[in-house]
């Protein structure tokens, strides 16, 4: 029972990670090739011989990226939500938290997904700062001429990243047979600010070491 219990999360961690590293390979194998970056002036390395090989390492460098990414932050907001359970003096098992954590994080494929259907159909023509600050149904969507700095708050505000909110919620809710409006308070006063304080560190991090983006 206890080993069946740890290898379930495993199990749908390895699922998100694989459906991740999917729609990255999509990308990068029809919209932003080697053709792409030329294309837009940015050229992978600028030496011809080598474009195919920097290419290549590139895309290894993402998929592990993305890899230690999805895990970082799954360990992340489930520490997080956990940490707030304890201090509404809620018990529940880390295995489970991390279950519901991951199951939930699936519903962010949608936009990834969205994006590269909305996007395939002009990939000969789309160019990168338009690829770069689309996020389907993201407030980043509706506001033309976005500063590089401000470009991630205004992506983290999207639909998704709400419906993350109350799927957390339900999640919990499930697991410790609180009421849903007590679940979702935990949510809300434990991975809503720690998501804001990110934001705030990121977009500090990027003006003061990238003035220009500002």
């Amino acid at each position: 029972m206890k080993r069946n219990t740890i290898l379930s999360p495993l199990l749908l961690l390895a699922a998100l990670i694989t459906s991740t590293l999917i729609l990255i390979f999509i990308t990068n194998e029809y919209i932003l090739t080697i053709n792409f970056y030329e294309r837009n002036g940015q050229p992978v390395s600028g030496i011809p011989d080598m474009e195919s090989l920097v290419y290549q390492n590139i895309k290894k460098v993402i998929y592990l990226y993305t890899v230690i990414y999805v895990t970082v932050k799954v360990l992340a907001v489930s520490i997080v939500l956990a940490t707030g359970l304890y201090f509404f003096d809620i018990k529940v098992s880390f295995l489970k938290l991390l279950r519901v954590v991951i199951g939930c994080e699936f519903i962010f494929l949608v936009p990834a997904a969205a994006k590269i259907g909305w996007f395939w159909q002009e990939r000969n023509i789309v160019d990168l700062i338009t690829w770069q600050n689309f996020y389907f149904l993201s407030a980043a969507s509706f506001v033309p001429d976005v500063k590089p700095a401000f470009l991630m708050p205004l992506q983290t505000l999207n639909l998704f990243e709400a419906t993350y909110w109350f799927l957390l919620a339900a999640g919990i809710e499930k697991i410790t047979s609180v009421p849903f409006d007590r679940a979702l308070k935990v949510v809300c006063l434990s991975y809503i600010p720690t998501l804001f304080i990110w934001v705030i560190f990121v977009v500090y991090f990027t003006v003061v070491y990238f003035p220009q983006s500002y």
